[in-house]
């Protein structure tokens, strides 16, 4: 019933970084006048409001920044925003020579851009298709989408999501899904008395089920139960203030039962919220309504977005970034692709996490004054290397965690179709599961039964981590392994069986440089694949015999890990 009209704004957040400012002298501690003033001429020229908030902590008390290559940003950013990284050639004709904020408009428009952040509220929400309508995940994936191609403000989607029963049947109480929304709104529990407050604001809600007309299952969802009233269906003076909130204004939250409603084993009368009406629903996201006008909601949205892209909270140790951001957040109408516009063309992200080495130079602990390094996730990471190898892999479905469910719904076509239709591949055997369990030994595609995404074990050094990428490069050559074709891993005019001359190495390694870290070769990293030309043994080795193992090193190294 949202986001069906025109874009909440305009879709233009602003230019392309200038050039980075000089520091305006040598370090200190404290933005003195001289700093304040340094700054306040640098206003108009610094249009980004990232870069604008920083400049007291950083250009004007003395420190400079870490320049970046277009690669090395070029990879960053597909990562954040597309969801794994480019091969060179991709790098090249996305970024090569285009300005900046172009290239984050381009990536913004994106079916993928959308997708990624599709799977980061669900893992917010806790997608479980066991606790929560199938069909109401899918309505929540659908809004999501709308937040992210601008068709919906954040605090219209924090409306929305208030009185959703993606949230709503997710908890077993009324302050539990207070808490719930304050978690993930302003990313903190709420004190004892705003819990309580808000609670009866939840009071109407209560967890059910209903059986689906064509999917013959019986599907968990969200309840009306009608307190507050009499038994005639007016409103029960005596009893009002249990739905009623009073600690952000008054907010008398009651509904009256109809023909709708019908009365349940415990003598109670409840609807299924399936059969609320447009006048009710909106009734009913108070609580958004009510939390989305407190600034600590902006503040969490941008700080939400912050330690997306640069992975640490600068919003935290500069406020001024924070305050910027905000209010660059309201003046574009609550879009919130211009908090991530904004980020990914400043200068704290727009730098290089390589920092100088040279005995002569100084490098300071100041966090924004290198760039961002972050291990990478465990879907990009695979989906990483099944597009540079072609490996073939099936995928996760991040809307449906319990695909298994439809295929056991007593023969149901319609329930088979669901699966037929959705990002899970099925097989005569049941649904290809060769993706999920990677993901789930590493951590990812989590089926949220209990809780979110599991994060003690991740890609780092693990043996389900080496293993795959074992059977991807497949370095012994083992018949048995069912590896990533060989052509993927050589250039284009260099055949598997070609003698392994040096040359013909330094080509090898340019290219799978190339493909899985989006740049060229180095001089060392080419004087390496000579030398092993070299001493490879028995000669003549082929193409093949150094490509698979270069593969194997090259996946498992931290330049694939981190970005």
């Amino acid at each position: 019933m949202v986001g069906n009209g025109a874009p909440v704004s305009d879709g233009q957040f602003g230019e392309a970084t200038p050039a980075d400012p000089m520091a305006a002298s040598s370090p200190r501690v404290v933005c003195d006048q001289a700093c304040q003033d340094y700054c306040s001429g640098l206003d108009a020229t610094l249009t980004n409001p990232v870069d604008r908030g920083l400049c007291r902590s950083l250009w004007g008390v003395g420190l400079d920044t870490q320049p970046v290559d277009v690669t090395e940003a070029c990879r960053r950013l597909y990562v954040d925003m597309v969801g794994r990284y480019p091969t060179r050639a991709e790098a090249e004709q996305t970024c090569g020579n285009r300005p900046w904020g172009e290239v984050v408009s381009e990536l913004i428009a994106k079916p993928e851009f959308v997708f990624v952040n599709q799977r980061l509220w669900a893992d917010a929400l806790l997608y479980n298709n066991e606790a929560v309508s199938v069909e109401r995940i899918y309505d929540m994936d659908a809004l999501v989408g709308k937040l992210y191609r601008g068709l919906v403000s954040y605090d219209e989607f924090a409306a929305v999501v208030s009185a959703h029963p993606v949230l709503t049947r997710r908890y077993d109480t009324a302050g539990d899904r207070a808490e719930a929304l304050f978690s993930l709104f302003l990313h903190r529990p709420p004190f004892e008395n705003e819990r309580a407050d808000m609670a009866r604001m939840y009071a109407l809600w209560d967890n059910g089920y209903y059986d689906h007309p064509t999917l013959n299952m019986r599907l968990p969802d969200s309840s009306i139960r009608y307190r507050c009233v009499t038994a005639s269906g007016a409103v029960d003076e005596s009893t009002k203030g249990e739905c009623t909130s009073i600690l952000w204004g008054f907010n008398e939250l009651i509904l009256t039962p109809d023909i709708r409603a019908s009365v349940g084993d415990r003598g109670e009368r409840s609807m299924w919220s399936g059969l609320l009406k447009p006048a009710e629903w909106q009734q009913l996201q108070v609580p958004g309504k009510v939390i989305s006008q407190r600034i600590g909601f902006w503040e969490a949205a941008v700080d939400r977005v912050i330690e997306r892209y640069l992975g640490y909270d600068l919003a935290g140790q500069v406020p001024e970034v924070r305050q910027a951001l905000v209010e660059h957040l309201i003046a574009h109408n609550g879009d919130i692709r211009a908090t991530h516009f904004a980020l990914a063309t400043s200068l704290p992200y727009l730098q290089s996490s390589v920092l100088p080495v040279a005995a002569d130079q100084v490098v300071n602990n100041v966090r924004w004054s290198y760039g961002p390094l972050k291990q990478v996730m465990v879907e990009p990471w695979i989906d990483s290397i099944k597009n540079s190898t072609g490996v073939d892999l099936a995928q996760c479905d991040h809307r449906i965690s319990r695909p298994d469910q439809f295929l056991e719904a007593s023969r149901s076509v319609a329930a088979v179709s669901v699966i037929q239709n959705s990002r899970w591949q099925l097989t005569t055997d049941g649904v290809r599961e060769d993706y999920s369990r990677l993901a789930r030994n590493l951590g990812g595609c989590p089926d949220n039964q209990v809780g979110g995404r599991f994060t003690a074990v991740s890609i780092l050094a693990t043996a389900a981590q080496e293993n795959f990428v074992y059977n991807v490069c497949n370095p012994k050559q083992d018949p048995a392994v069912r590896a990533a074709d060989i052509s993927r891993l050589l250039p284009p005019d260099v055949a598997a069986d070609r003698v392994l001359e040096a040359d013909v190495a330094a080509q090898i390694a340019d290219h799978q440089v190339g493909l899985f870290f989006s740049r060229a070769a180095n001089e060392a990293e080419l004087a390496e694949a000579r030398q092993a030309a070299s001493e490879c043994s028995p000669k003549p080795c082929s193409a093949e015999d150094l490509a698979r193992p270069l593969c194997f090193a090259l996946l498992s190294s931290s330049e694939q890990l981190f970005y």
